[in-house]
C-alpha cells in the first residue's frame, strides 16, 4: 500500500497546498482550479499544467472506494512558481484579528534575507543609488520615491510568496501603477512637508517663548540651562515628528497595496490608515527602531546601512504580509 501522494498548485500567480492527491481531482471536479492550472508533487522537475500531469479529468468517474490510504508523506517542497504564470491583483482586504509583531517581522526578515543576502542587499543598493540620484533634482523624489521603493518591496514580496524573482522586478513600479503610487507619493509627501513644517513652526515659537519669558539662552550664562533646553526641545521634536513617522509607514504599506490589489491611491491609503489605527505605538516602535538599523549601519563605515536598510525593508514587507496576505487558514488570527 503506497503512501497518498501530496499536491501543490497555483492560484492567482501564489502557490497553494499541499493538498491530498483527492482534494486536488476534487478541486478540478469543481472547476476551482482548470486544466491549464500548474500542479506539482514530488517526481516532477517542474510545474506541469493539471491536464499533463495525469490526473482524472473533470468527466473520469472516480475509482471506487476501497481501503484507506497510508498517511501522506509531506514532499520536500515544489519549485517555486515560475515567473511567467500571470499575475492576477488580489483582493484588497485587511486580514481578520491582524496584530503587528515587531519580533516576528524582524526574525522572519533576517531569516528569508539569509536565504538570498547578496541579491538582496544588492538590490536595495541598486534602489538606494537611483534614489539617491533623483533627490538631487529635488522635485523628482516627490512622484518617484514611491514606484523606486515599491520595485524592492515587490521583489521582496515575490520572494516571501515563493516566487522566482529576477532583478527587473525592481523596476515593477514603472510597468504597473505607476500613476497610483506617483499620487500616493505626492499626497504622503504633501502631508509630510505640511507636518514638518507645523513641526518647524511650534519649536521656533518655543524657543521665541522661552526668550520673551526672561530665560537665559545665552552659553555663557548658566551652563545647566542651555544643556536643559536643548534635551527638552530635541524631545519636542521627537514627540511632534510621531505623526511623520505614521504617515511614513501608511505610505509604505500603500506602496506594496497597490502594486499587490492594482488599486487606486486614496484608496489603498485608507484601508492602510485603518490597518495601522488601532495599532499606533506598536507602527511608532516599529519605525524608531527601522531608524535605529539605519543610523547603526551609517556607524558601521556607512555601508553597513544597506544590510541594516535591507533588513528593516523586508521587516516592512512581512508587517504588509500579516496585514493584507492570505490567511494561512481561514479564520486563524496572526498572532503578535
Amino acid at each position: 500500500m503506497s503512501a497518498e501522494l501530496l499536491w501543490f498548485y497555483e492560484s492567482q500567480g501564489d502557490r497553494q497546498g499541499p493538498v491530498p492527491q483527492a482534494d486536488l481531482i476534487a478541486l478540478r471536479q469543481r472547476g476551482e482550479i482548470s486544466s491549464d492550472t500548474l500542479v506539482w508533487s514530488d517526481g516532477f522537475a517542474e510545474w506541469v499544467p493539471y491536464a499533463q500531469a495525469g490526473l482524472p479529468s473533470p468527466s473520469a468517474q472516480p475509482a471506487a472506494s476501497g481501503p484507506p490510504p497510508v498517511p501522506a508523506l509531506v514532499p520536500a517542497g515544489p519549485p517555486p512558481v515560475p515567473a511567467a504564470a500571470a499575475y492576477v491583483p488580489r483582493v484588497a482586504r485587511l486580514r481578520a484579528g491582524f496584530q503587528p509583531s515587531i519580533r516576528s517581522s524582524y526574525g522572519r526578515a533576517w531569516e528569508l534575507l539569509k536565504t538570498r543576502f547578496w541579491p538582496f542587499v544588492g538590490c536595495f543598493a541598486l534602489m538606494s543609488v537611483i534614489l539617491g540620484f533623483a533627490s538631487q533634482f529635488y522635485i523628482p523624489v516627490f512622484f518617484l520615491m514611491f514606484p523606486l521603493m515599491g520595485g524592492f518591496y515587490w521583489y521582496a514580496l515575490r520572494h516571501l510568496r515563493g516566487h522566482e524573482v529576477t532583478l527587473d522586478a525592481l523596476f515593477e513600479g514603472f510597468r504597473r501603477q505607476f500613476g497610483p503610487l506617483a499620487i500616493a507619493n505626492l499626497i504622503v509627501s504633501g502631508i509630510s512637508l505640511g507636518l514638518f513644517v507645523v513641526v518647524g513652526i511650534l519649536i521656533t515659537l518655543v524657543v521665541v517663548g522661552l526668550g520673551a519669558g526672561g530665560v537665559n539662552l545665552d552659553p555663557d550664562g548658566s551652563p545647566a540651562m542651555p544643556i536643559l533646553i536643548g534635551v527638552g526641545l530635541l524631545l519636542l521634536f521627537v514627540v511632534l515628528t510621531l505623526p511623520l513617522l505614521v504617515v511614513g509607514v501608511v505610505g509604505n504599506l500603500a506602496t506594496m497595496l497597490i502594486l499587490d490589489c492594482e488599486i487606486k491611491a486614496g484608496e489603498a491609503l485608507s484601508l492602510c490608515w485603518t490597518a495601522i489605527k488601532p495599532h499606533l505605538w506598536k507602527i511608532v516602535i516599529f519605525m524608531f527602531l527601522n531608524g535605529f538599523l539605519s543610523f547603526a549601519g551609517i556607524l558601521a563605515l556607512y555601508f553597513g546601512v544597506f544590510i541594516t536598510g535591507t533588513w528593516a525593508s523586508i521587516a516592512l514587507v512581512y508587517l504588509y504580509e500579516d496585514a493584507f496576505g492570505e490567511d494561512p487558514a481561514a479564520g486563524t488570527p496572526v498572532l503578535s
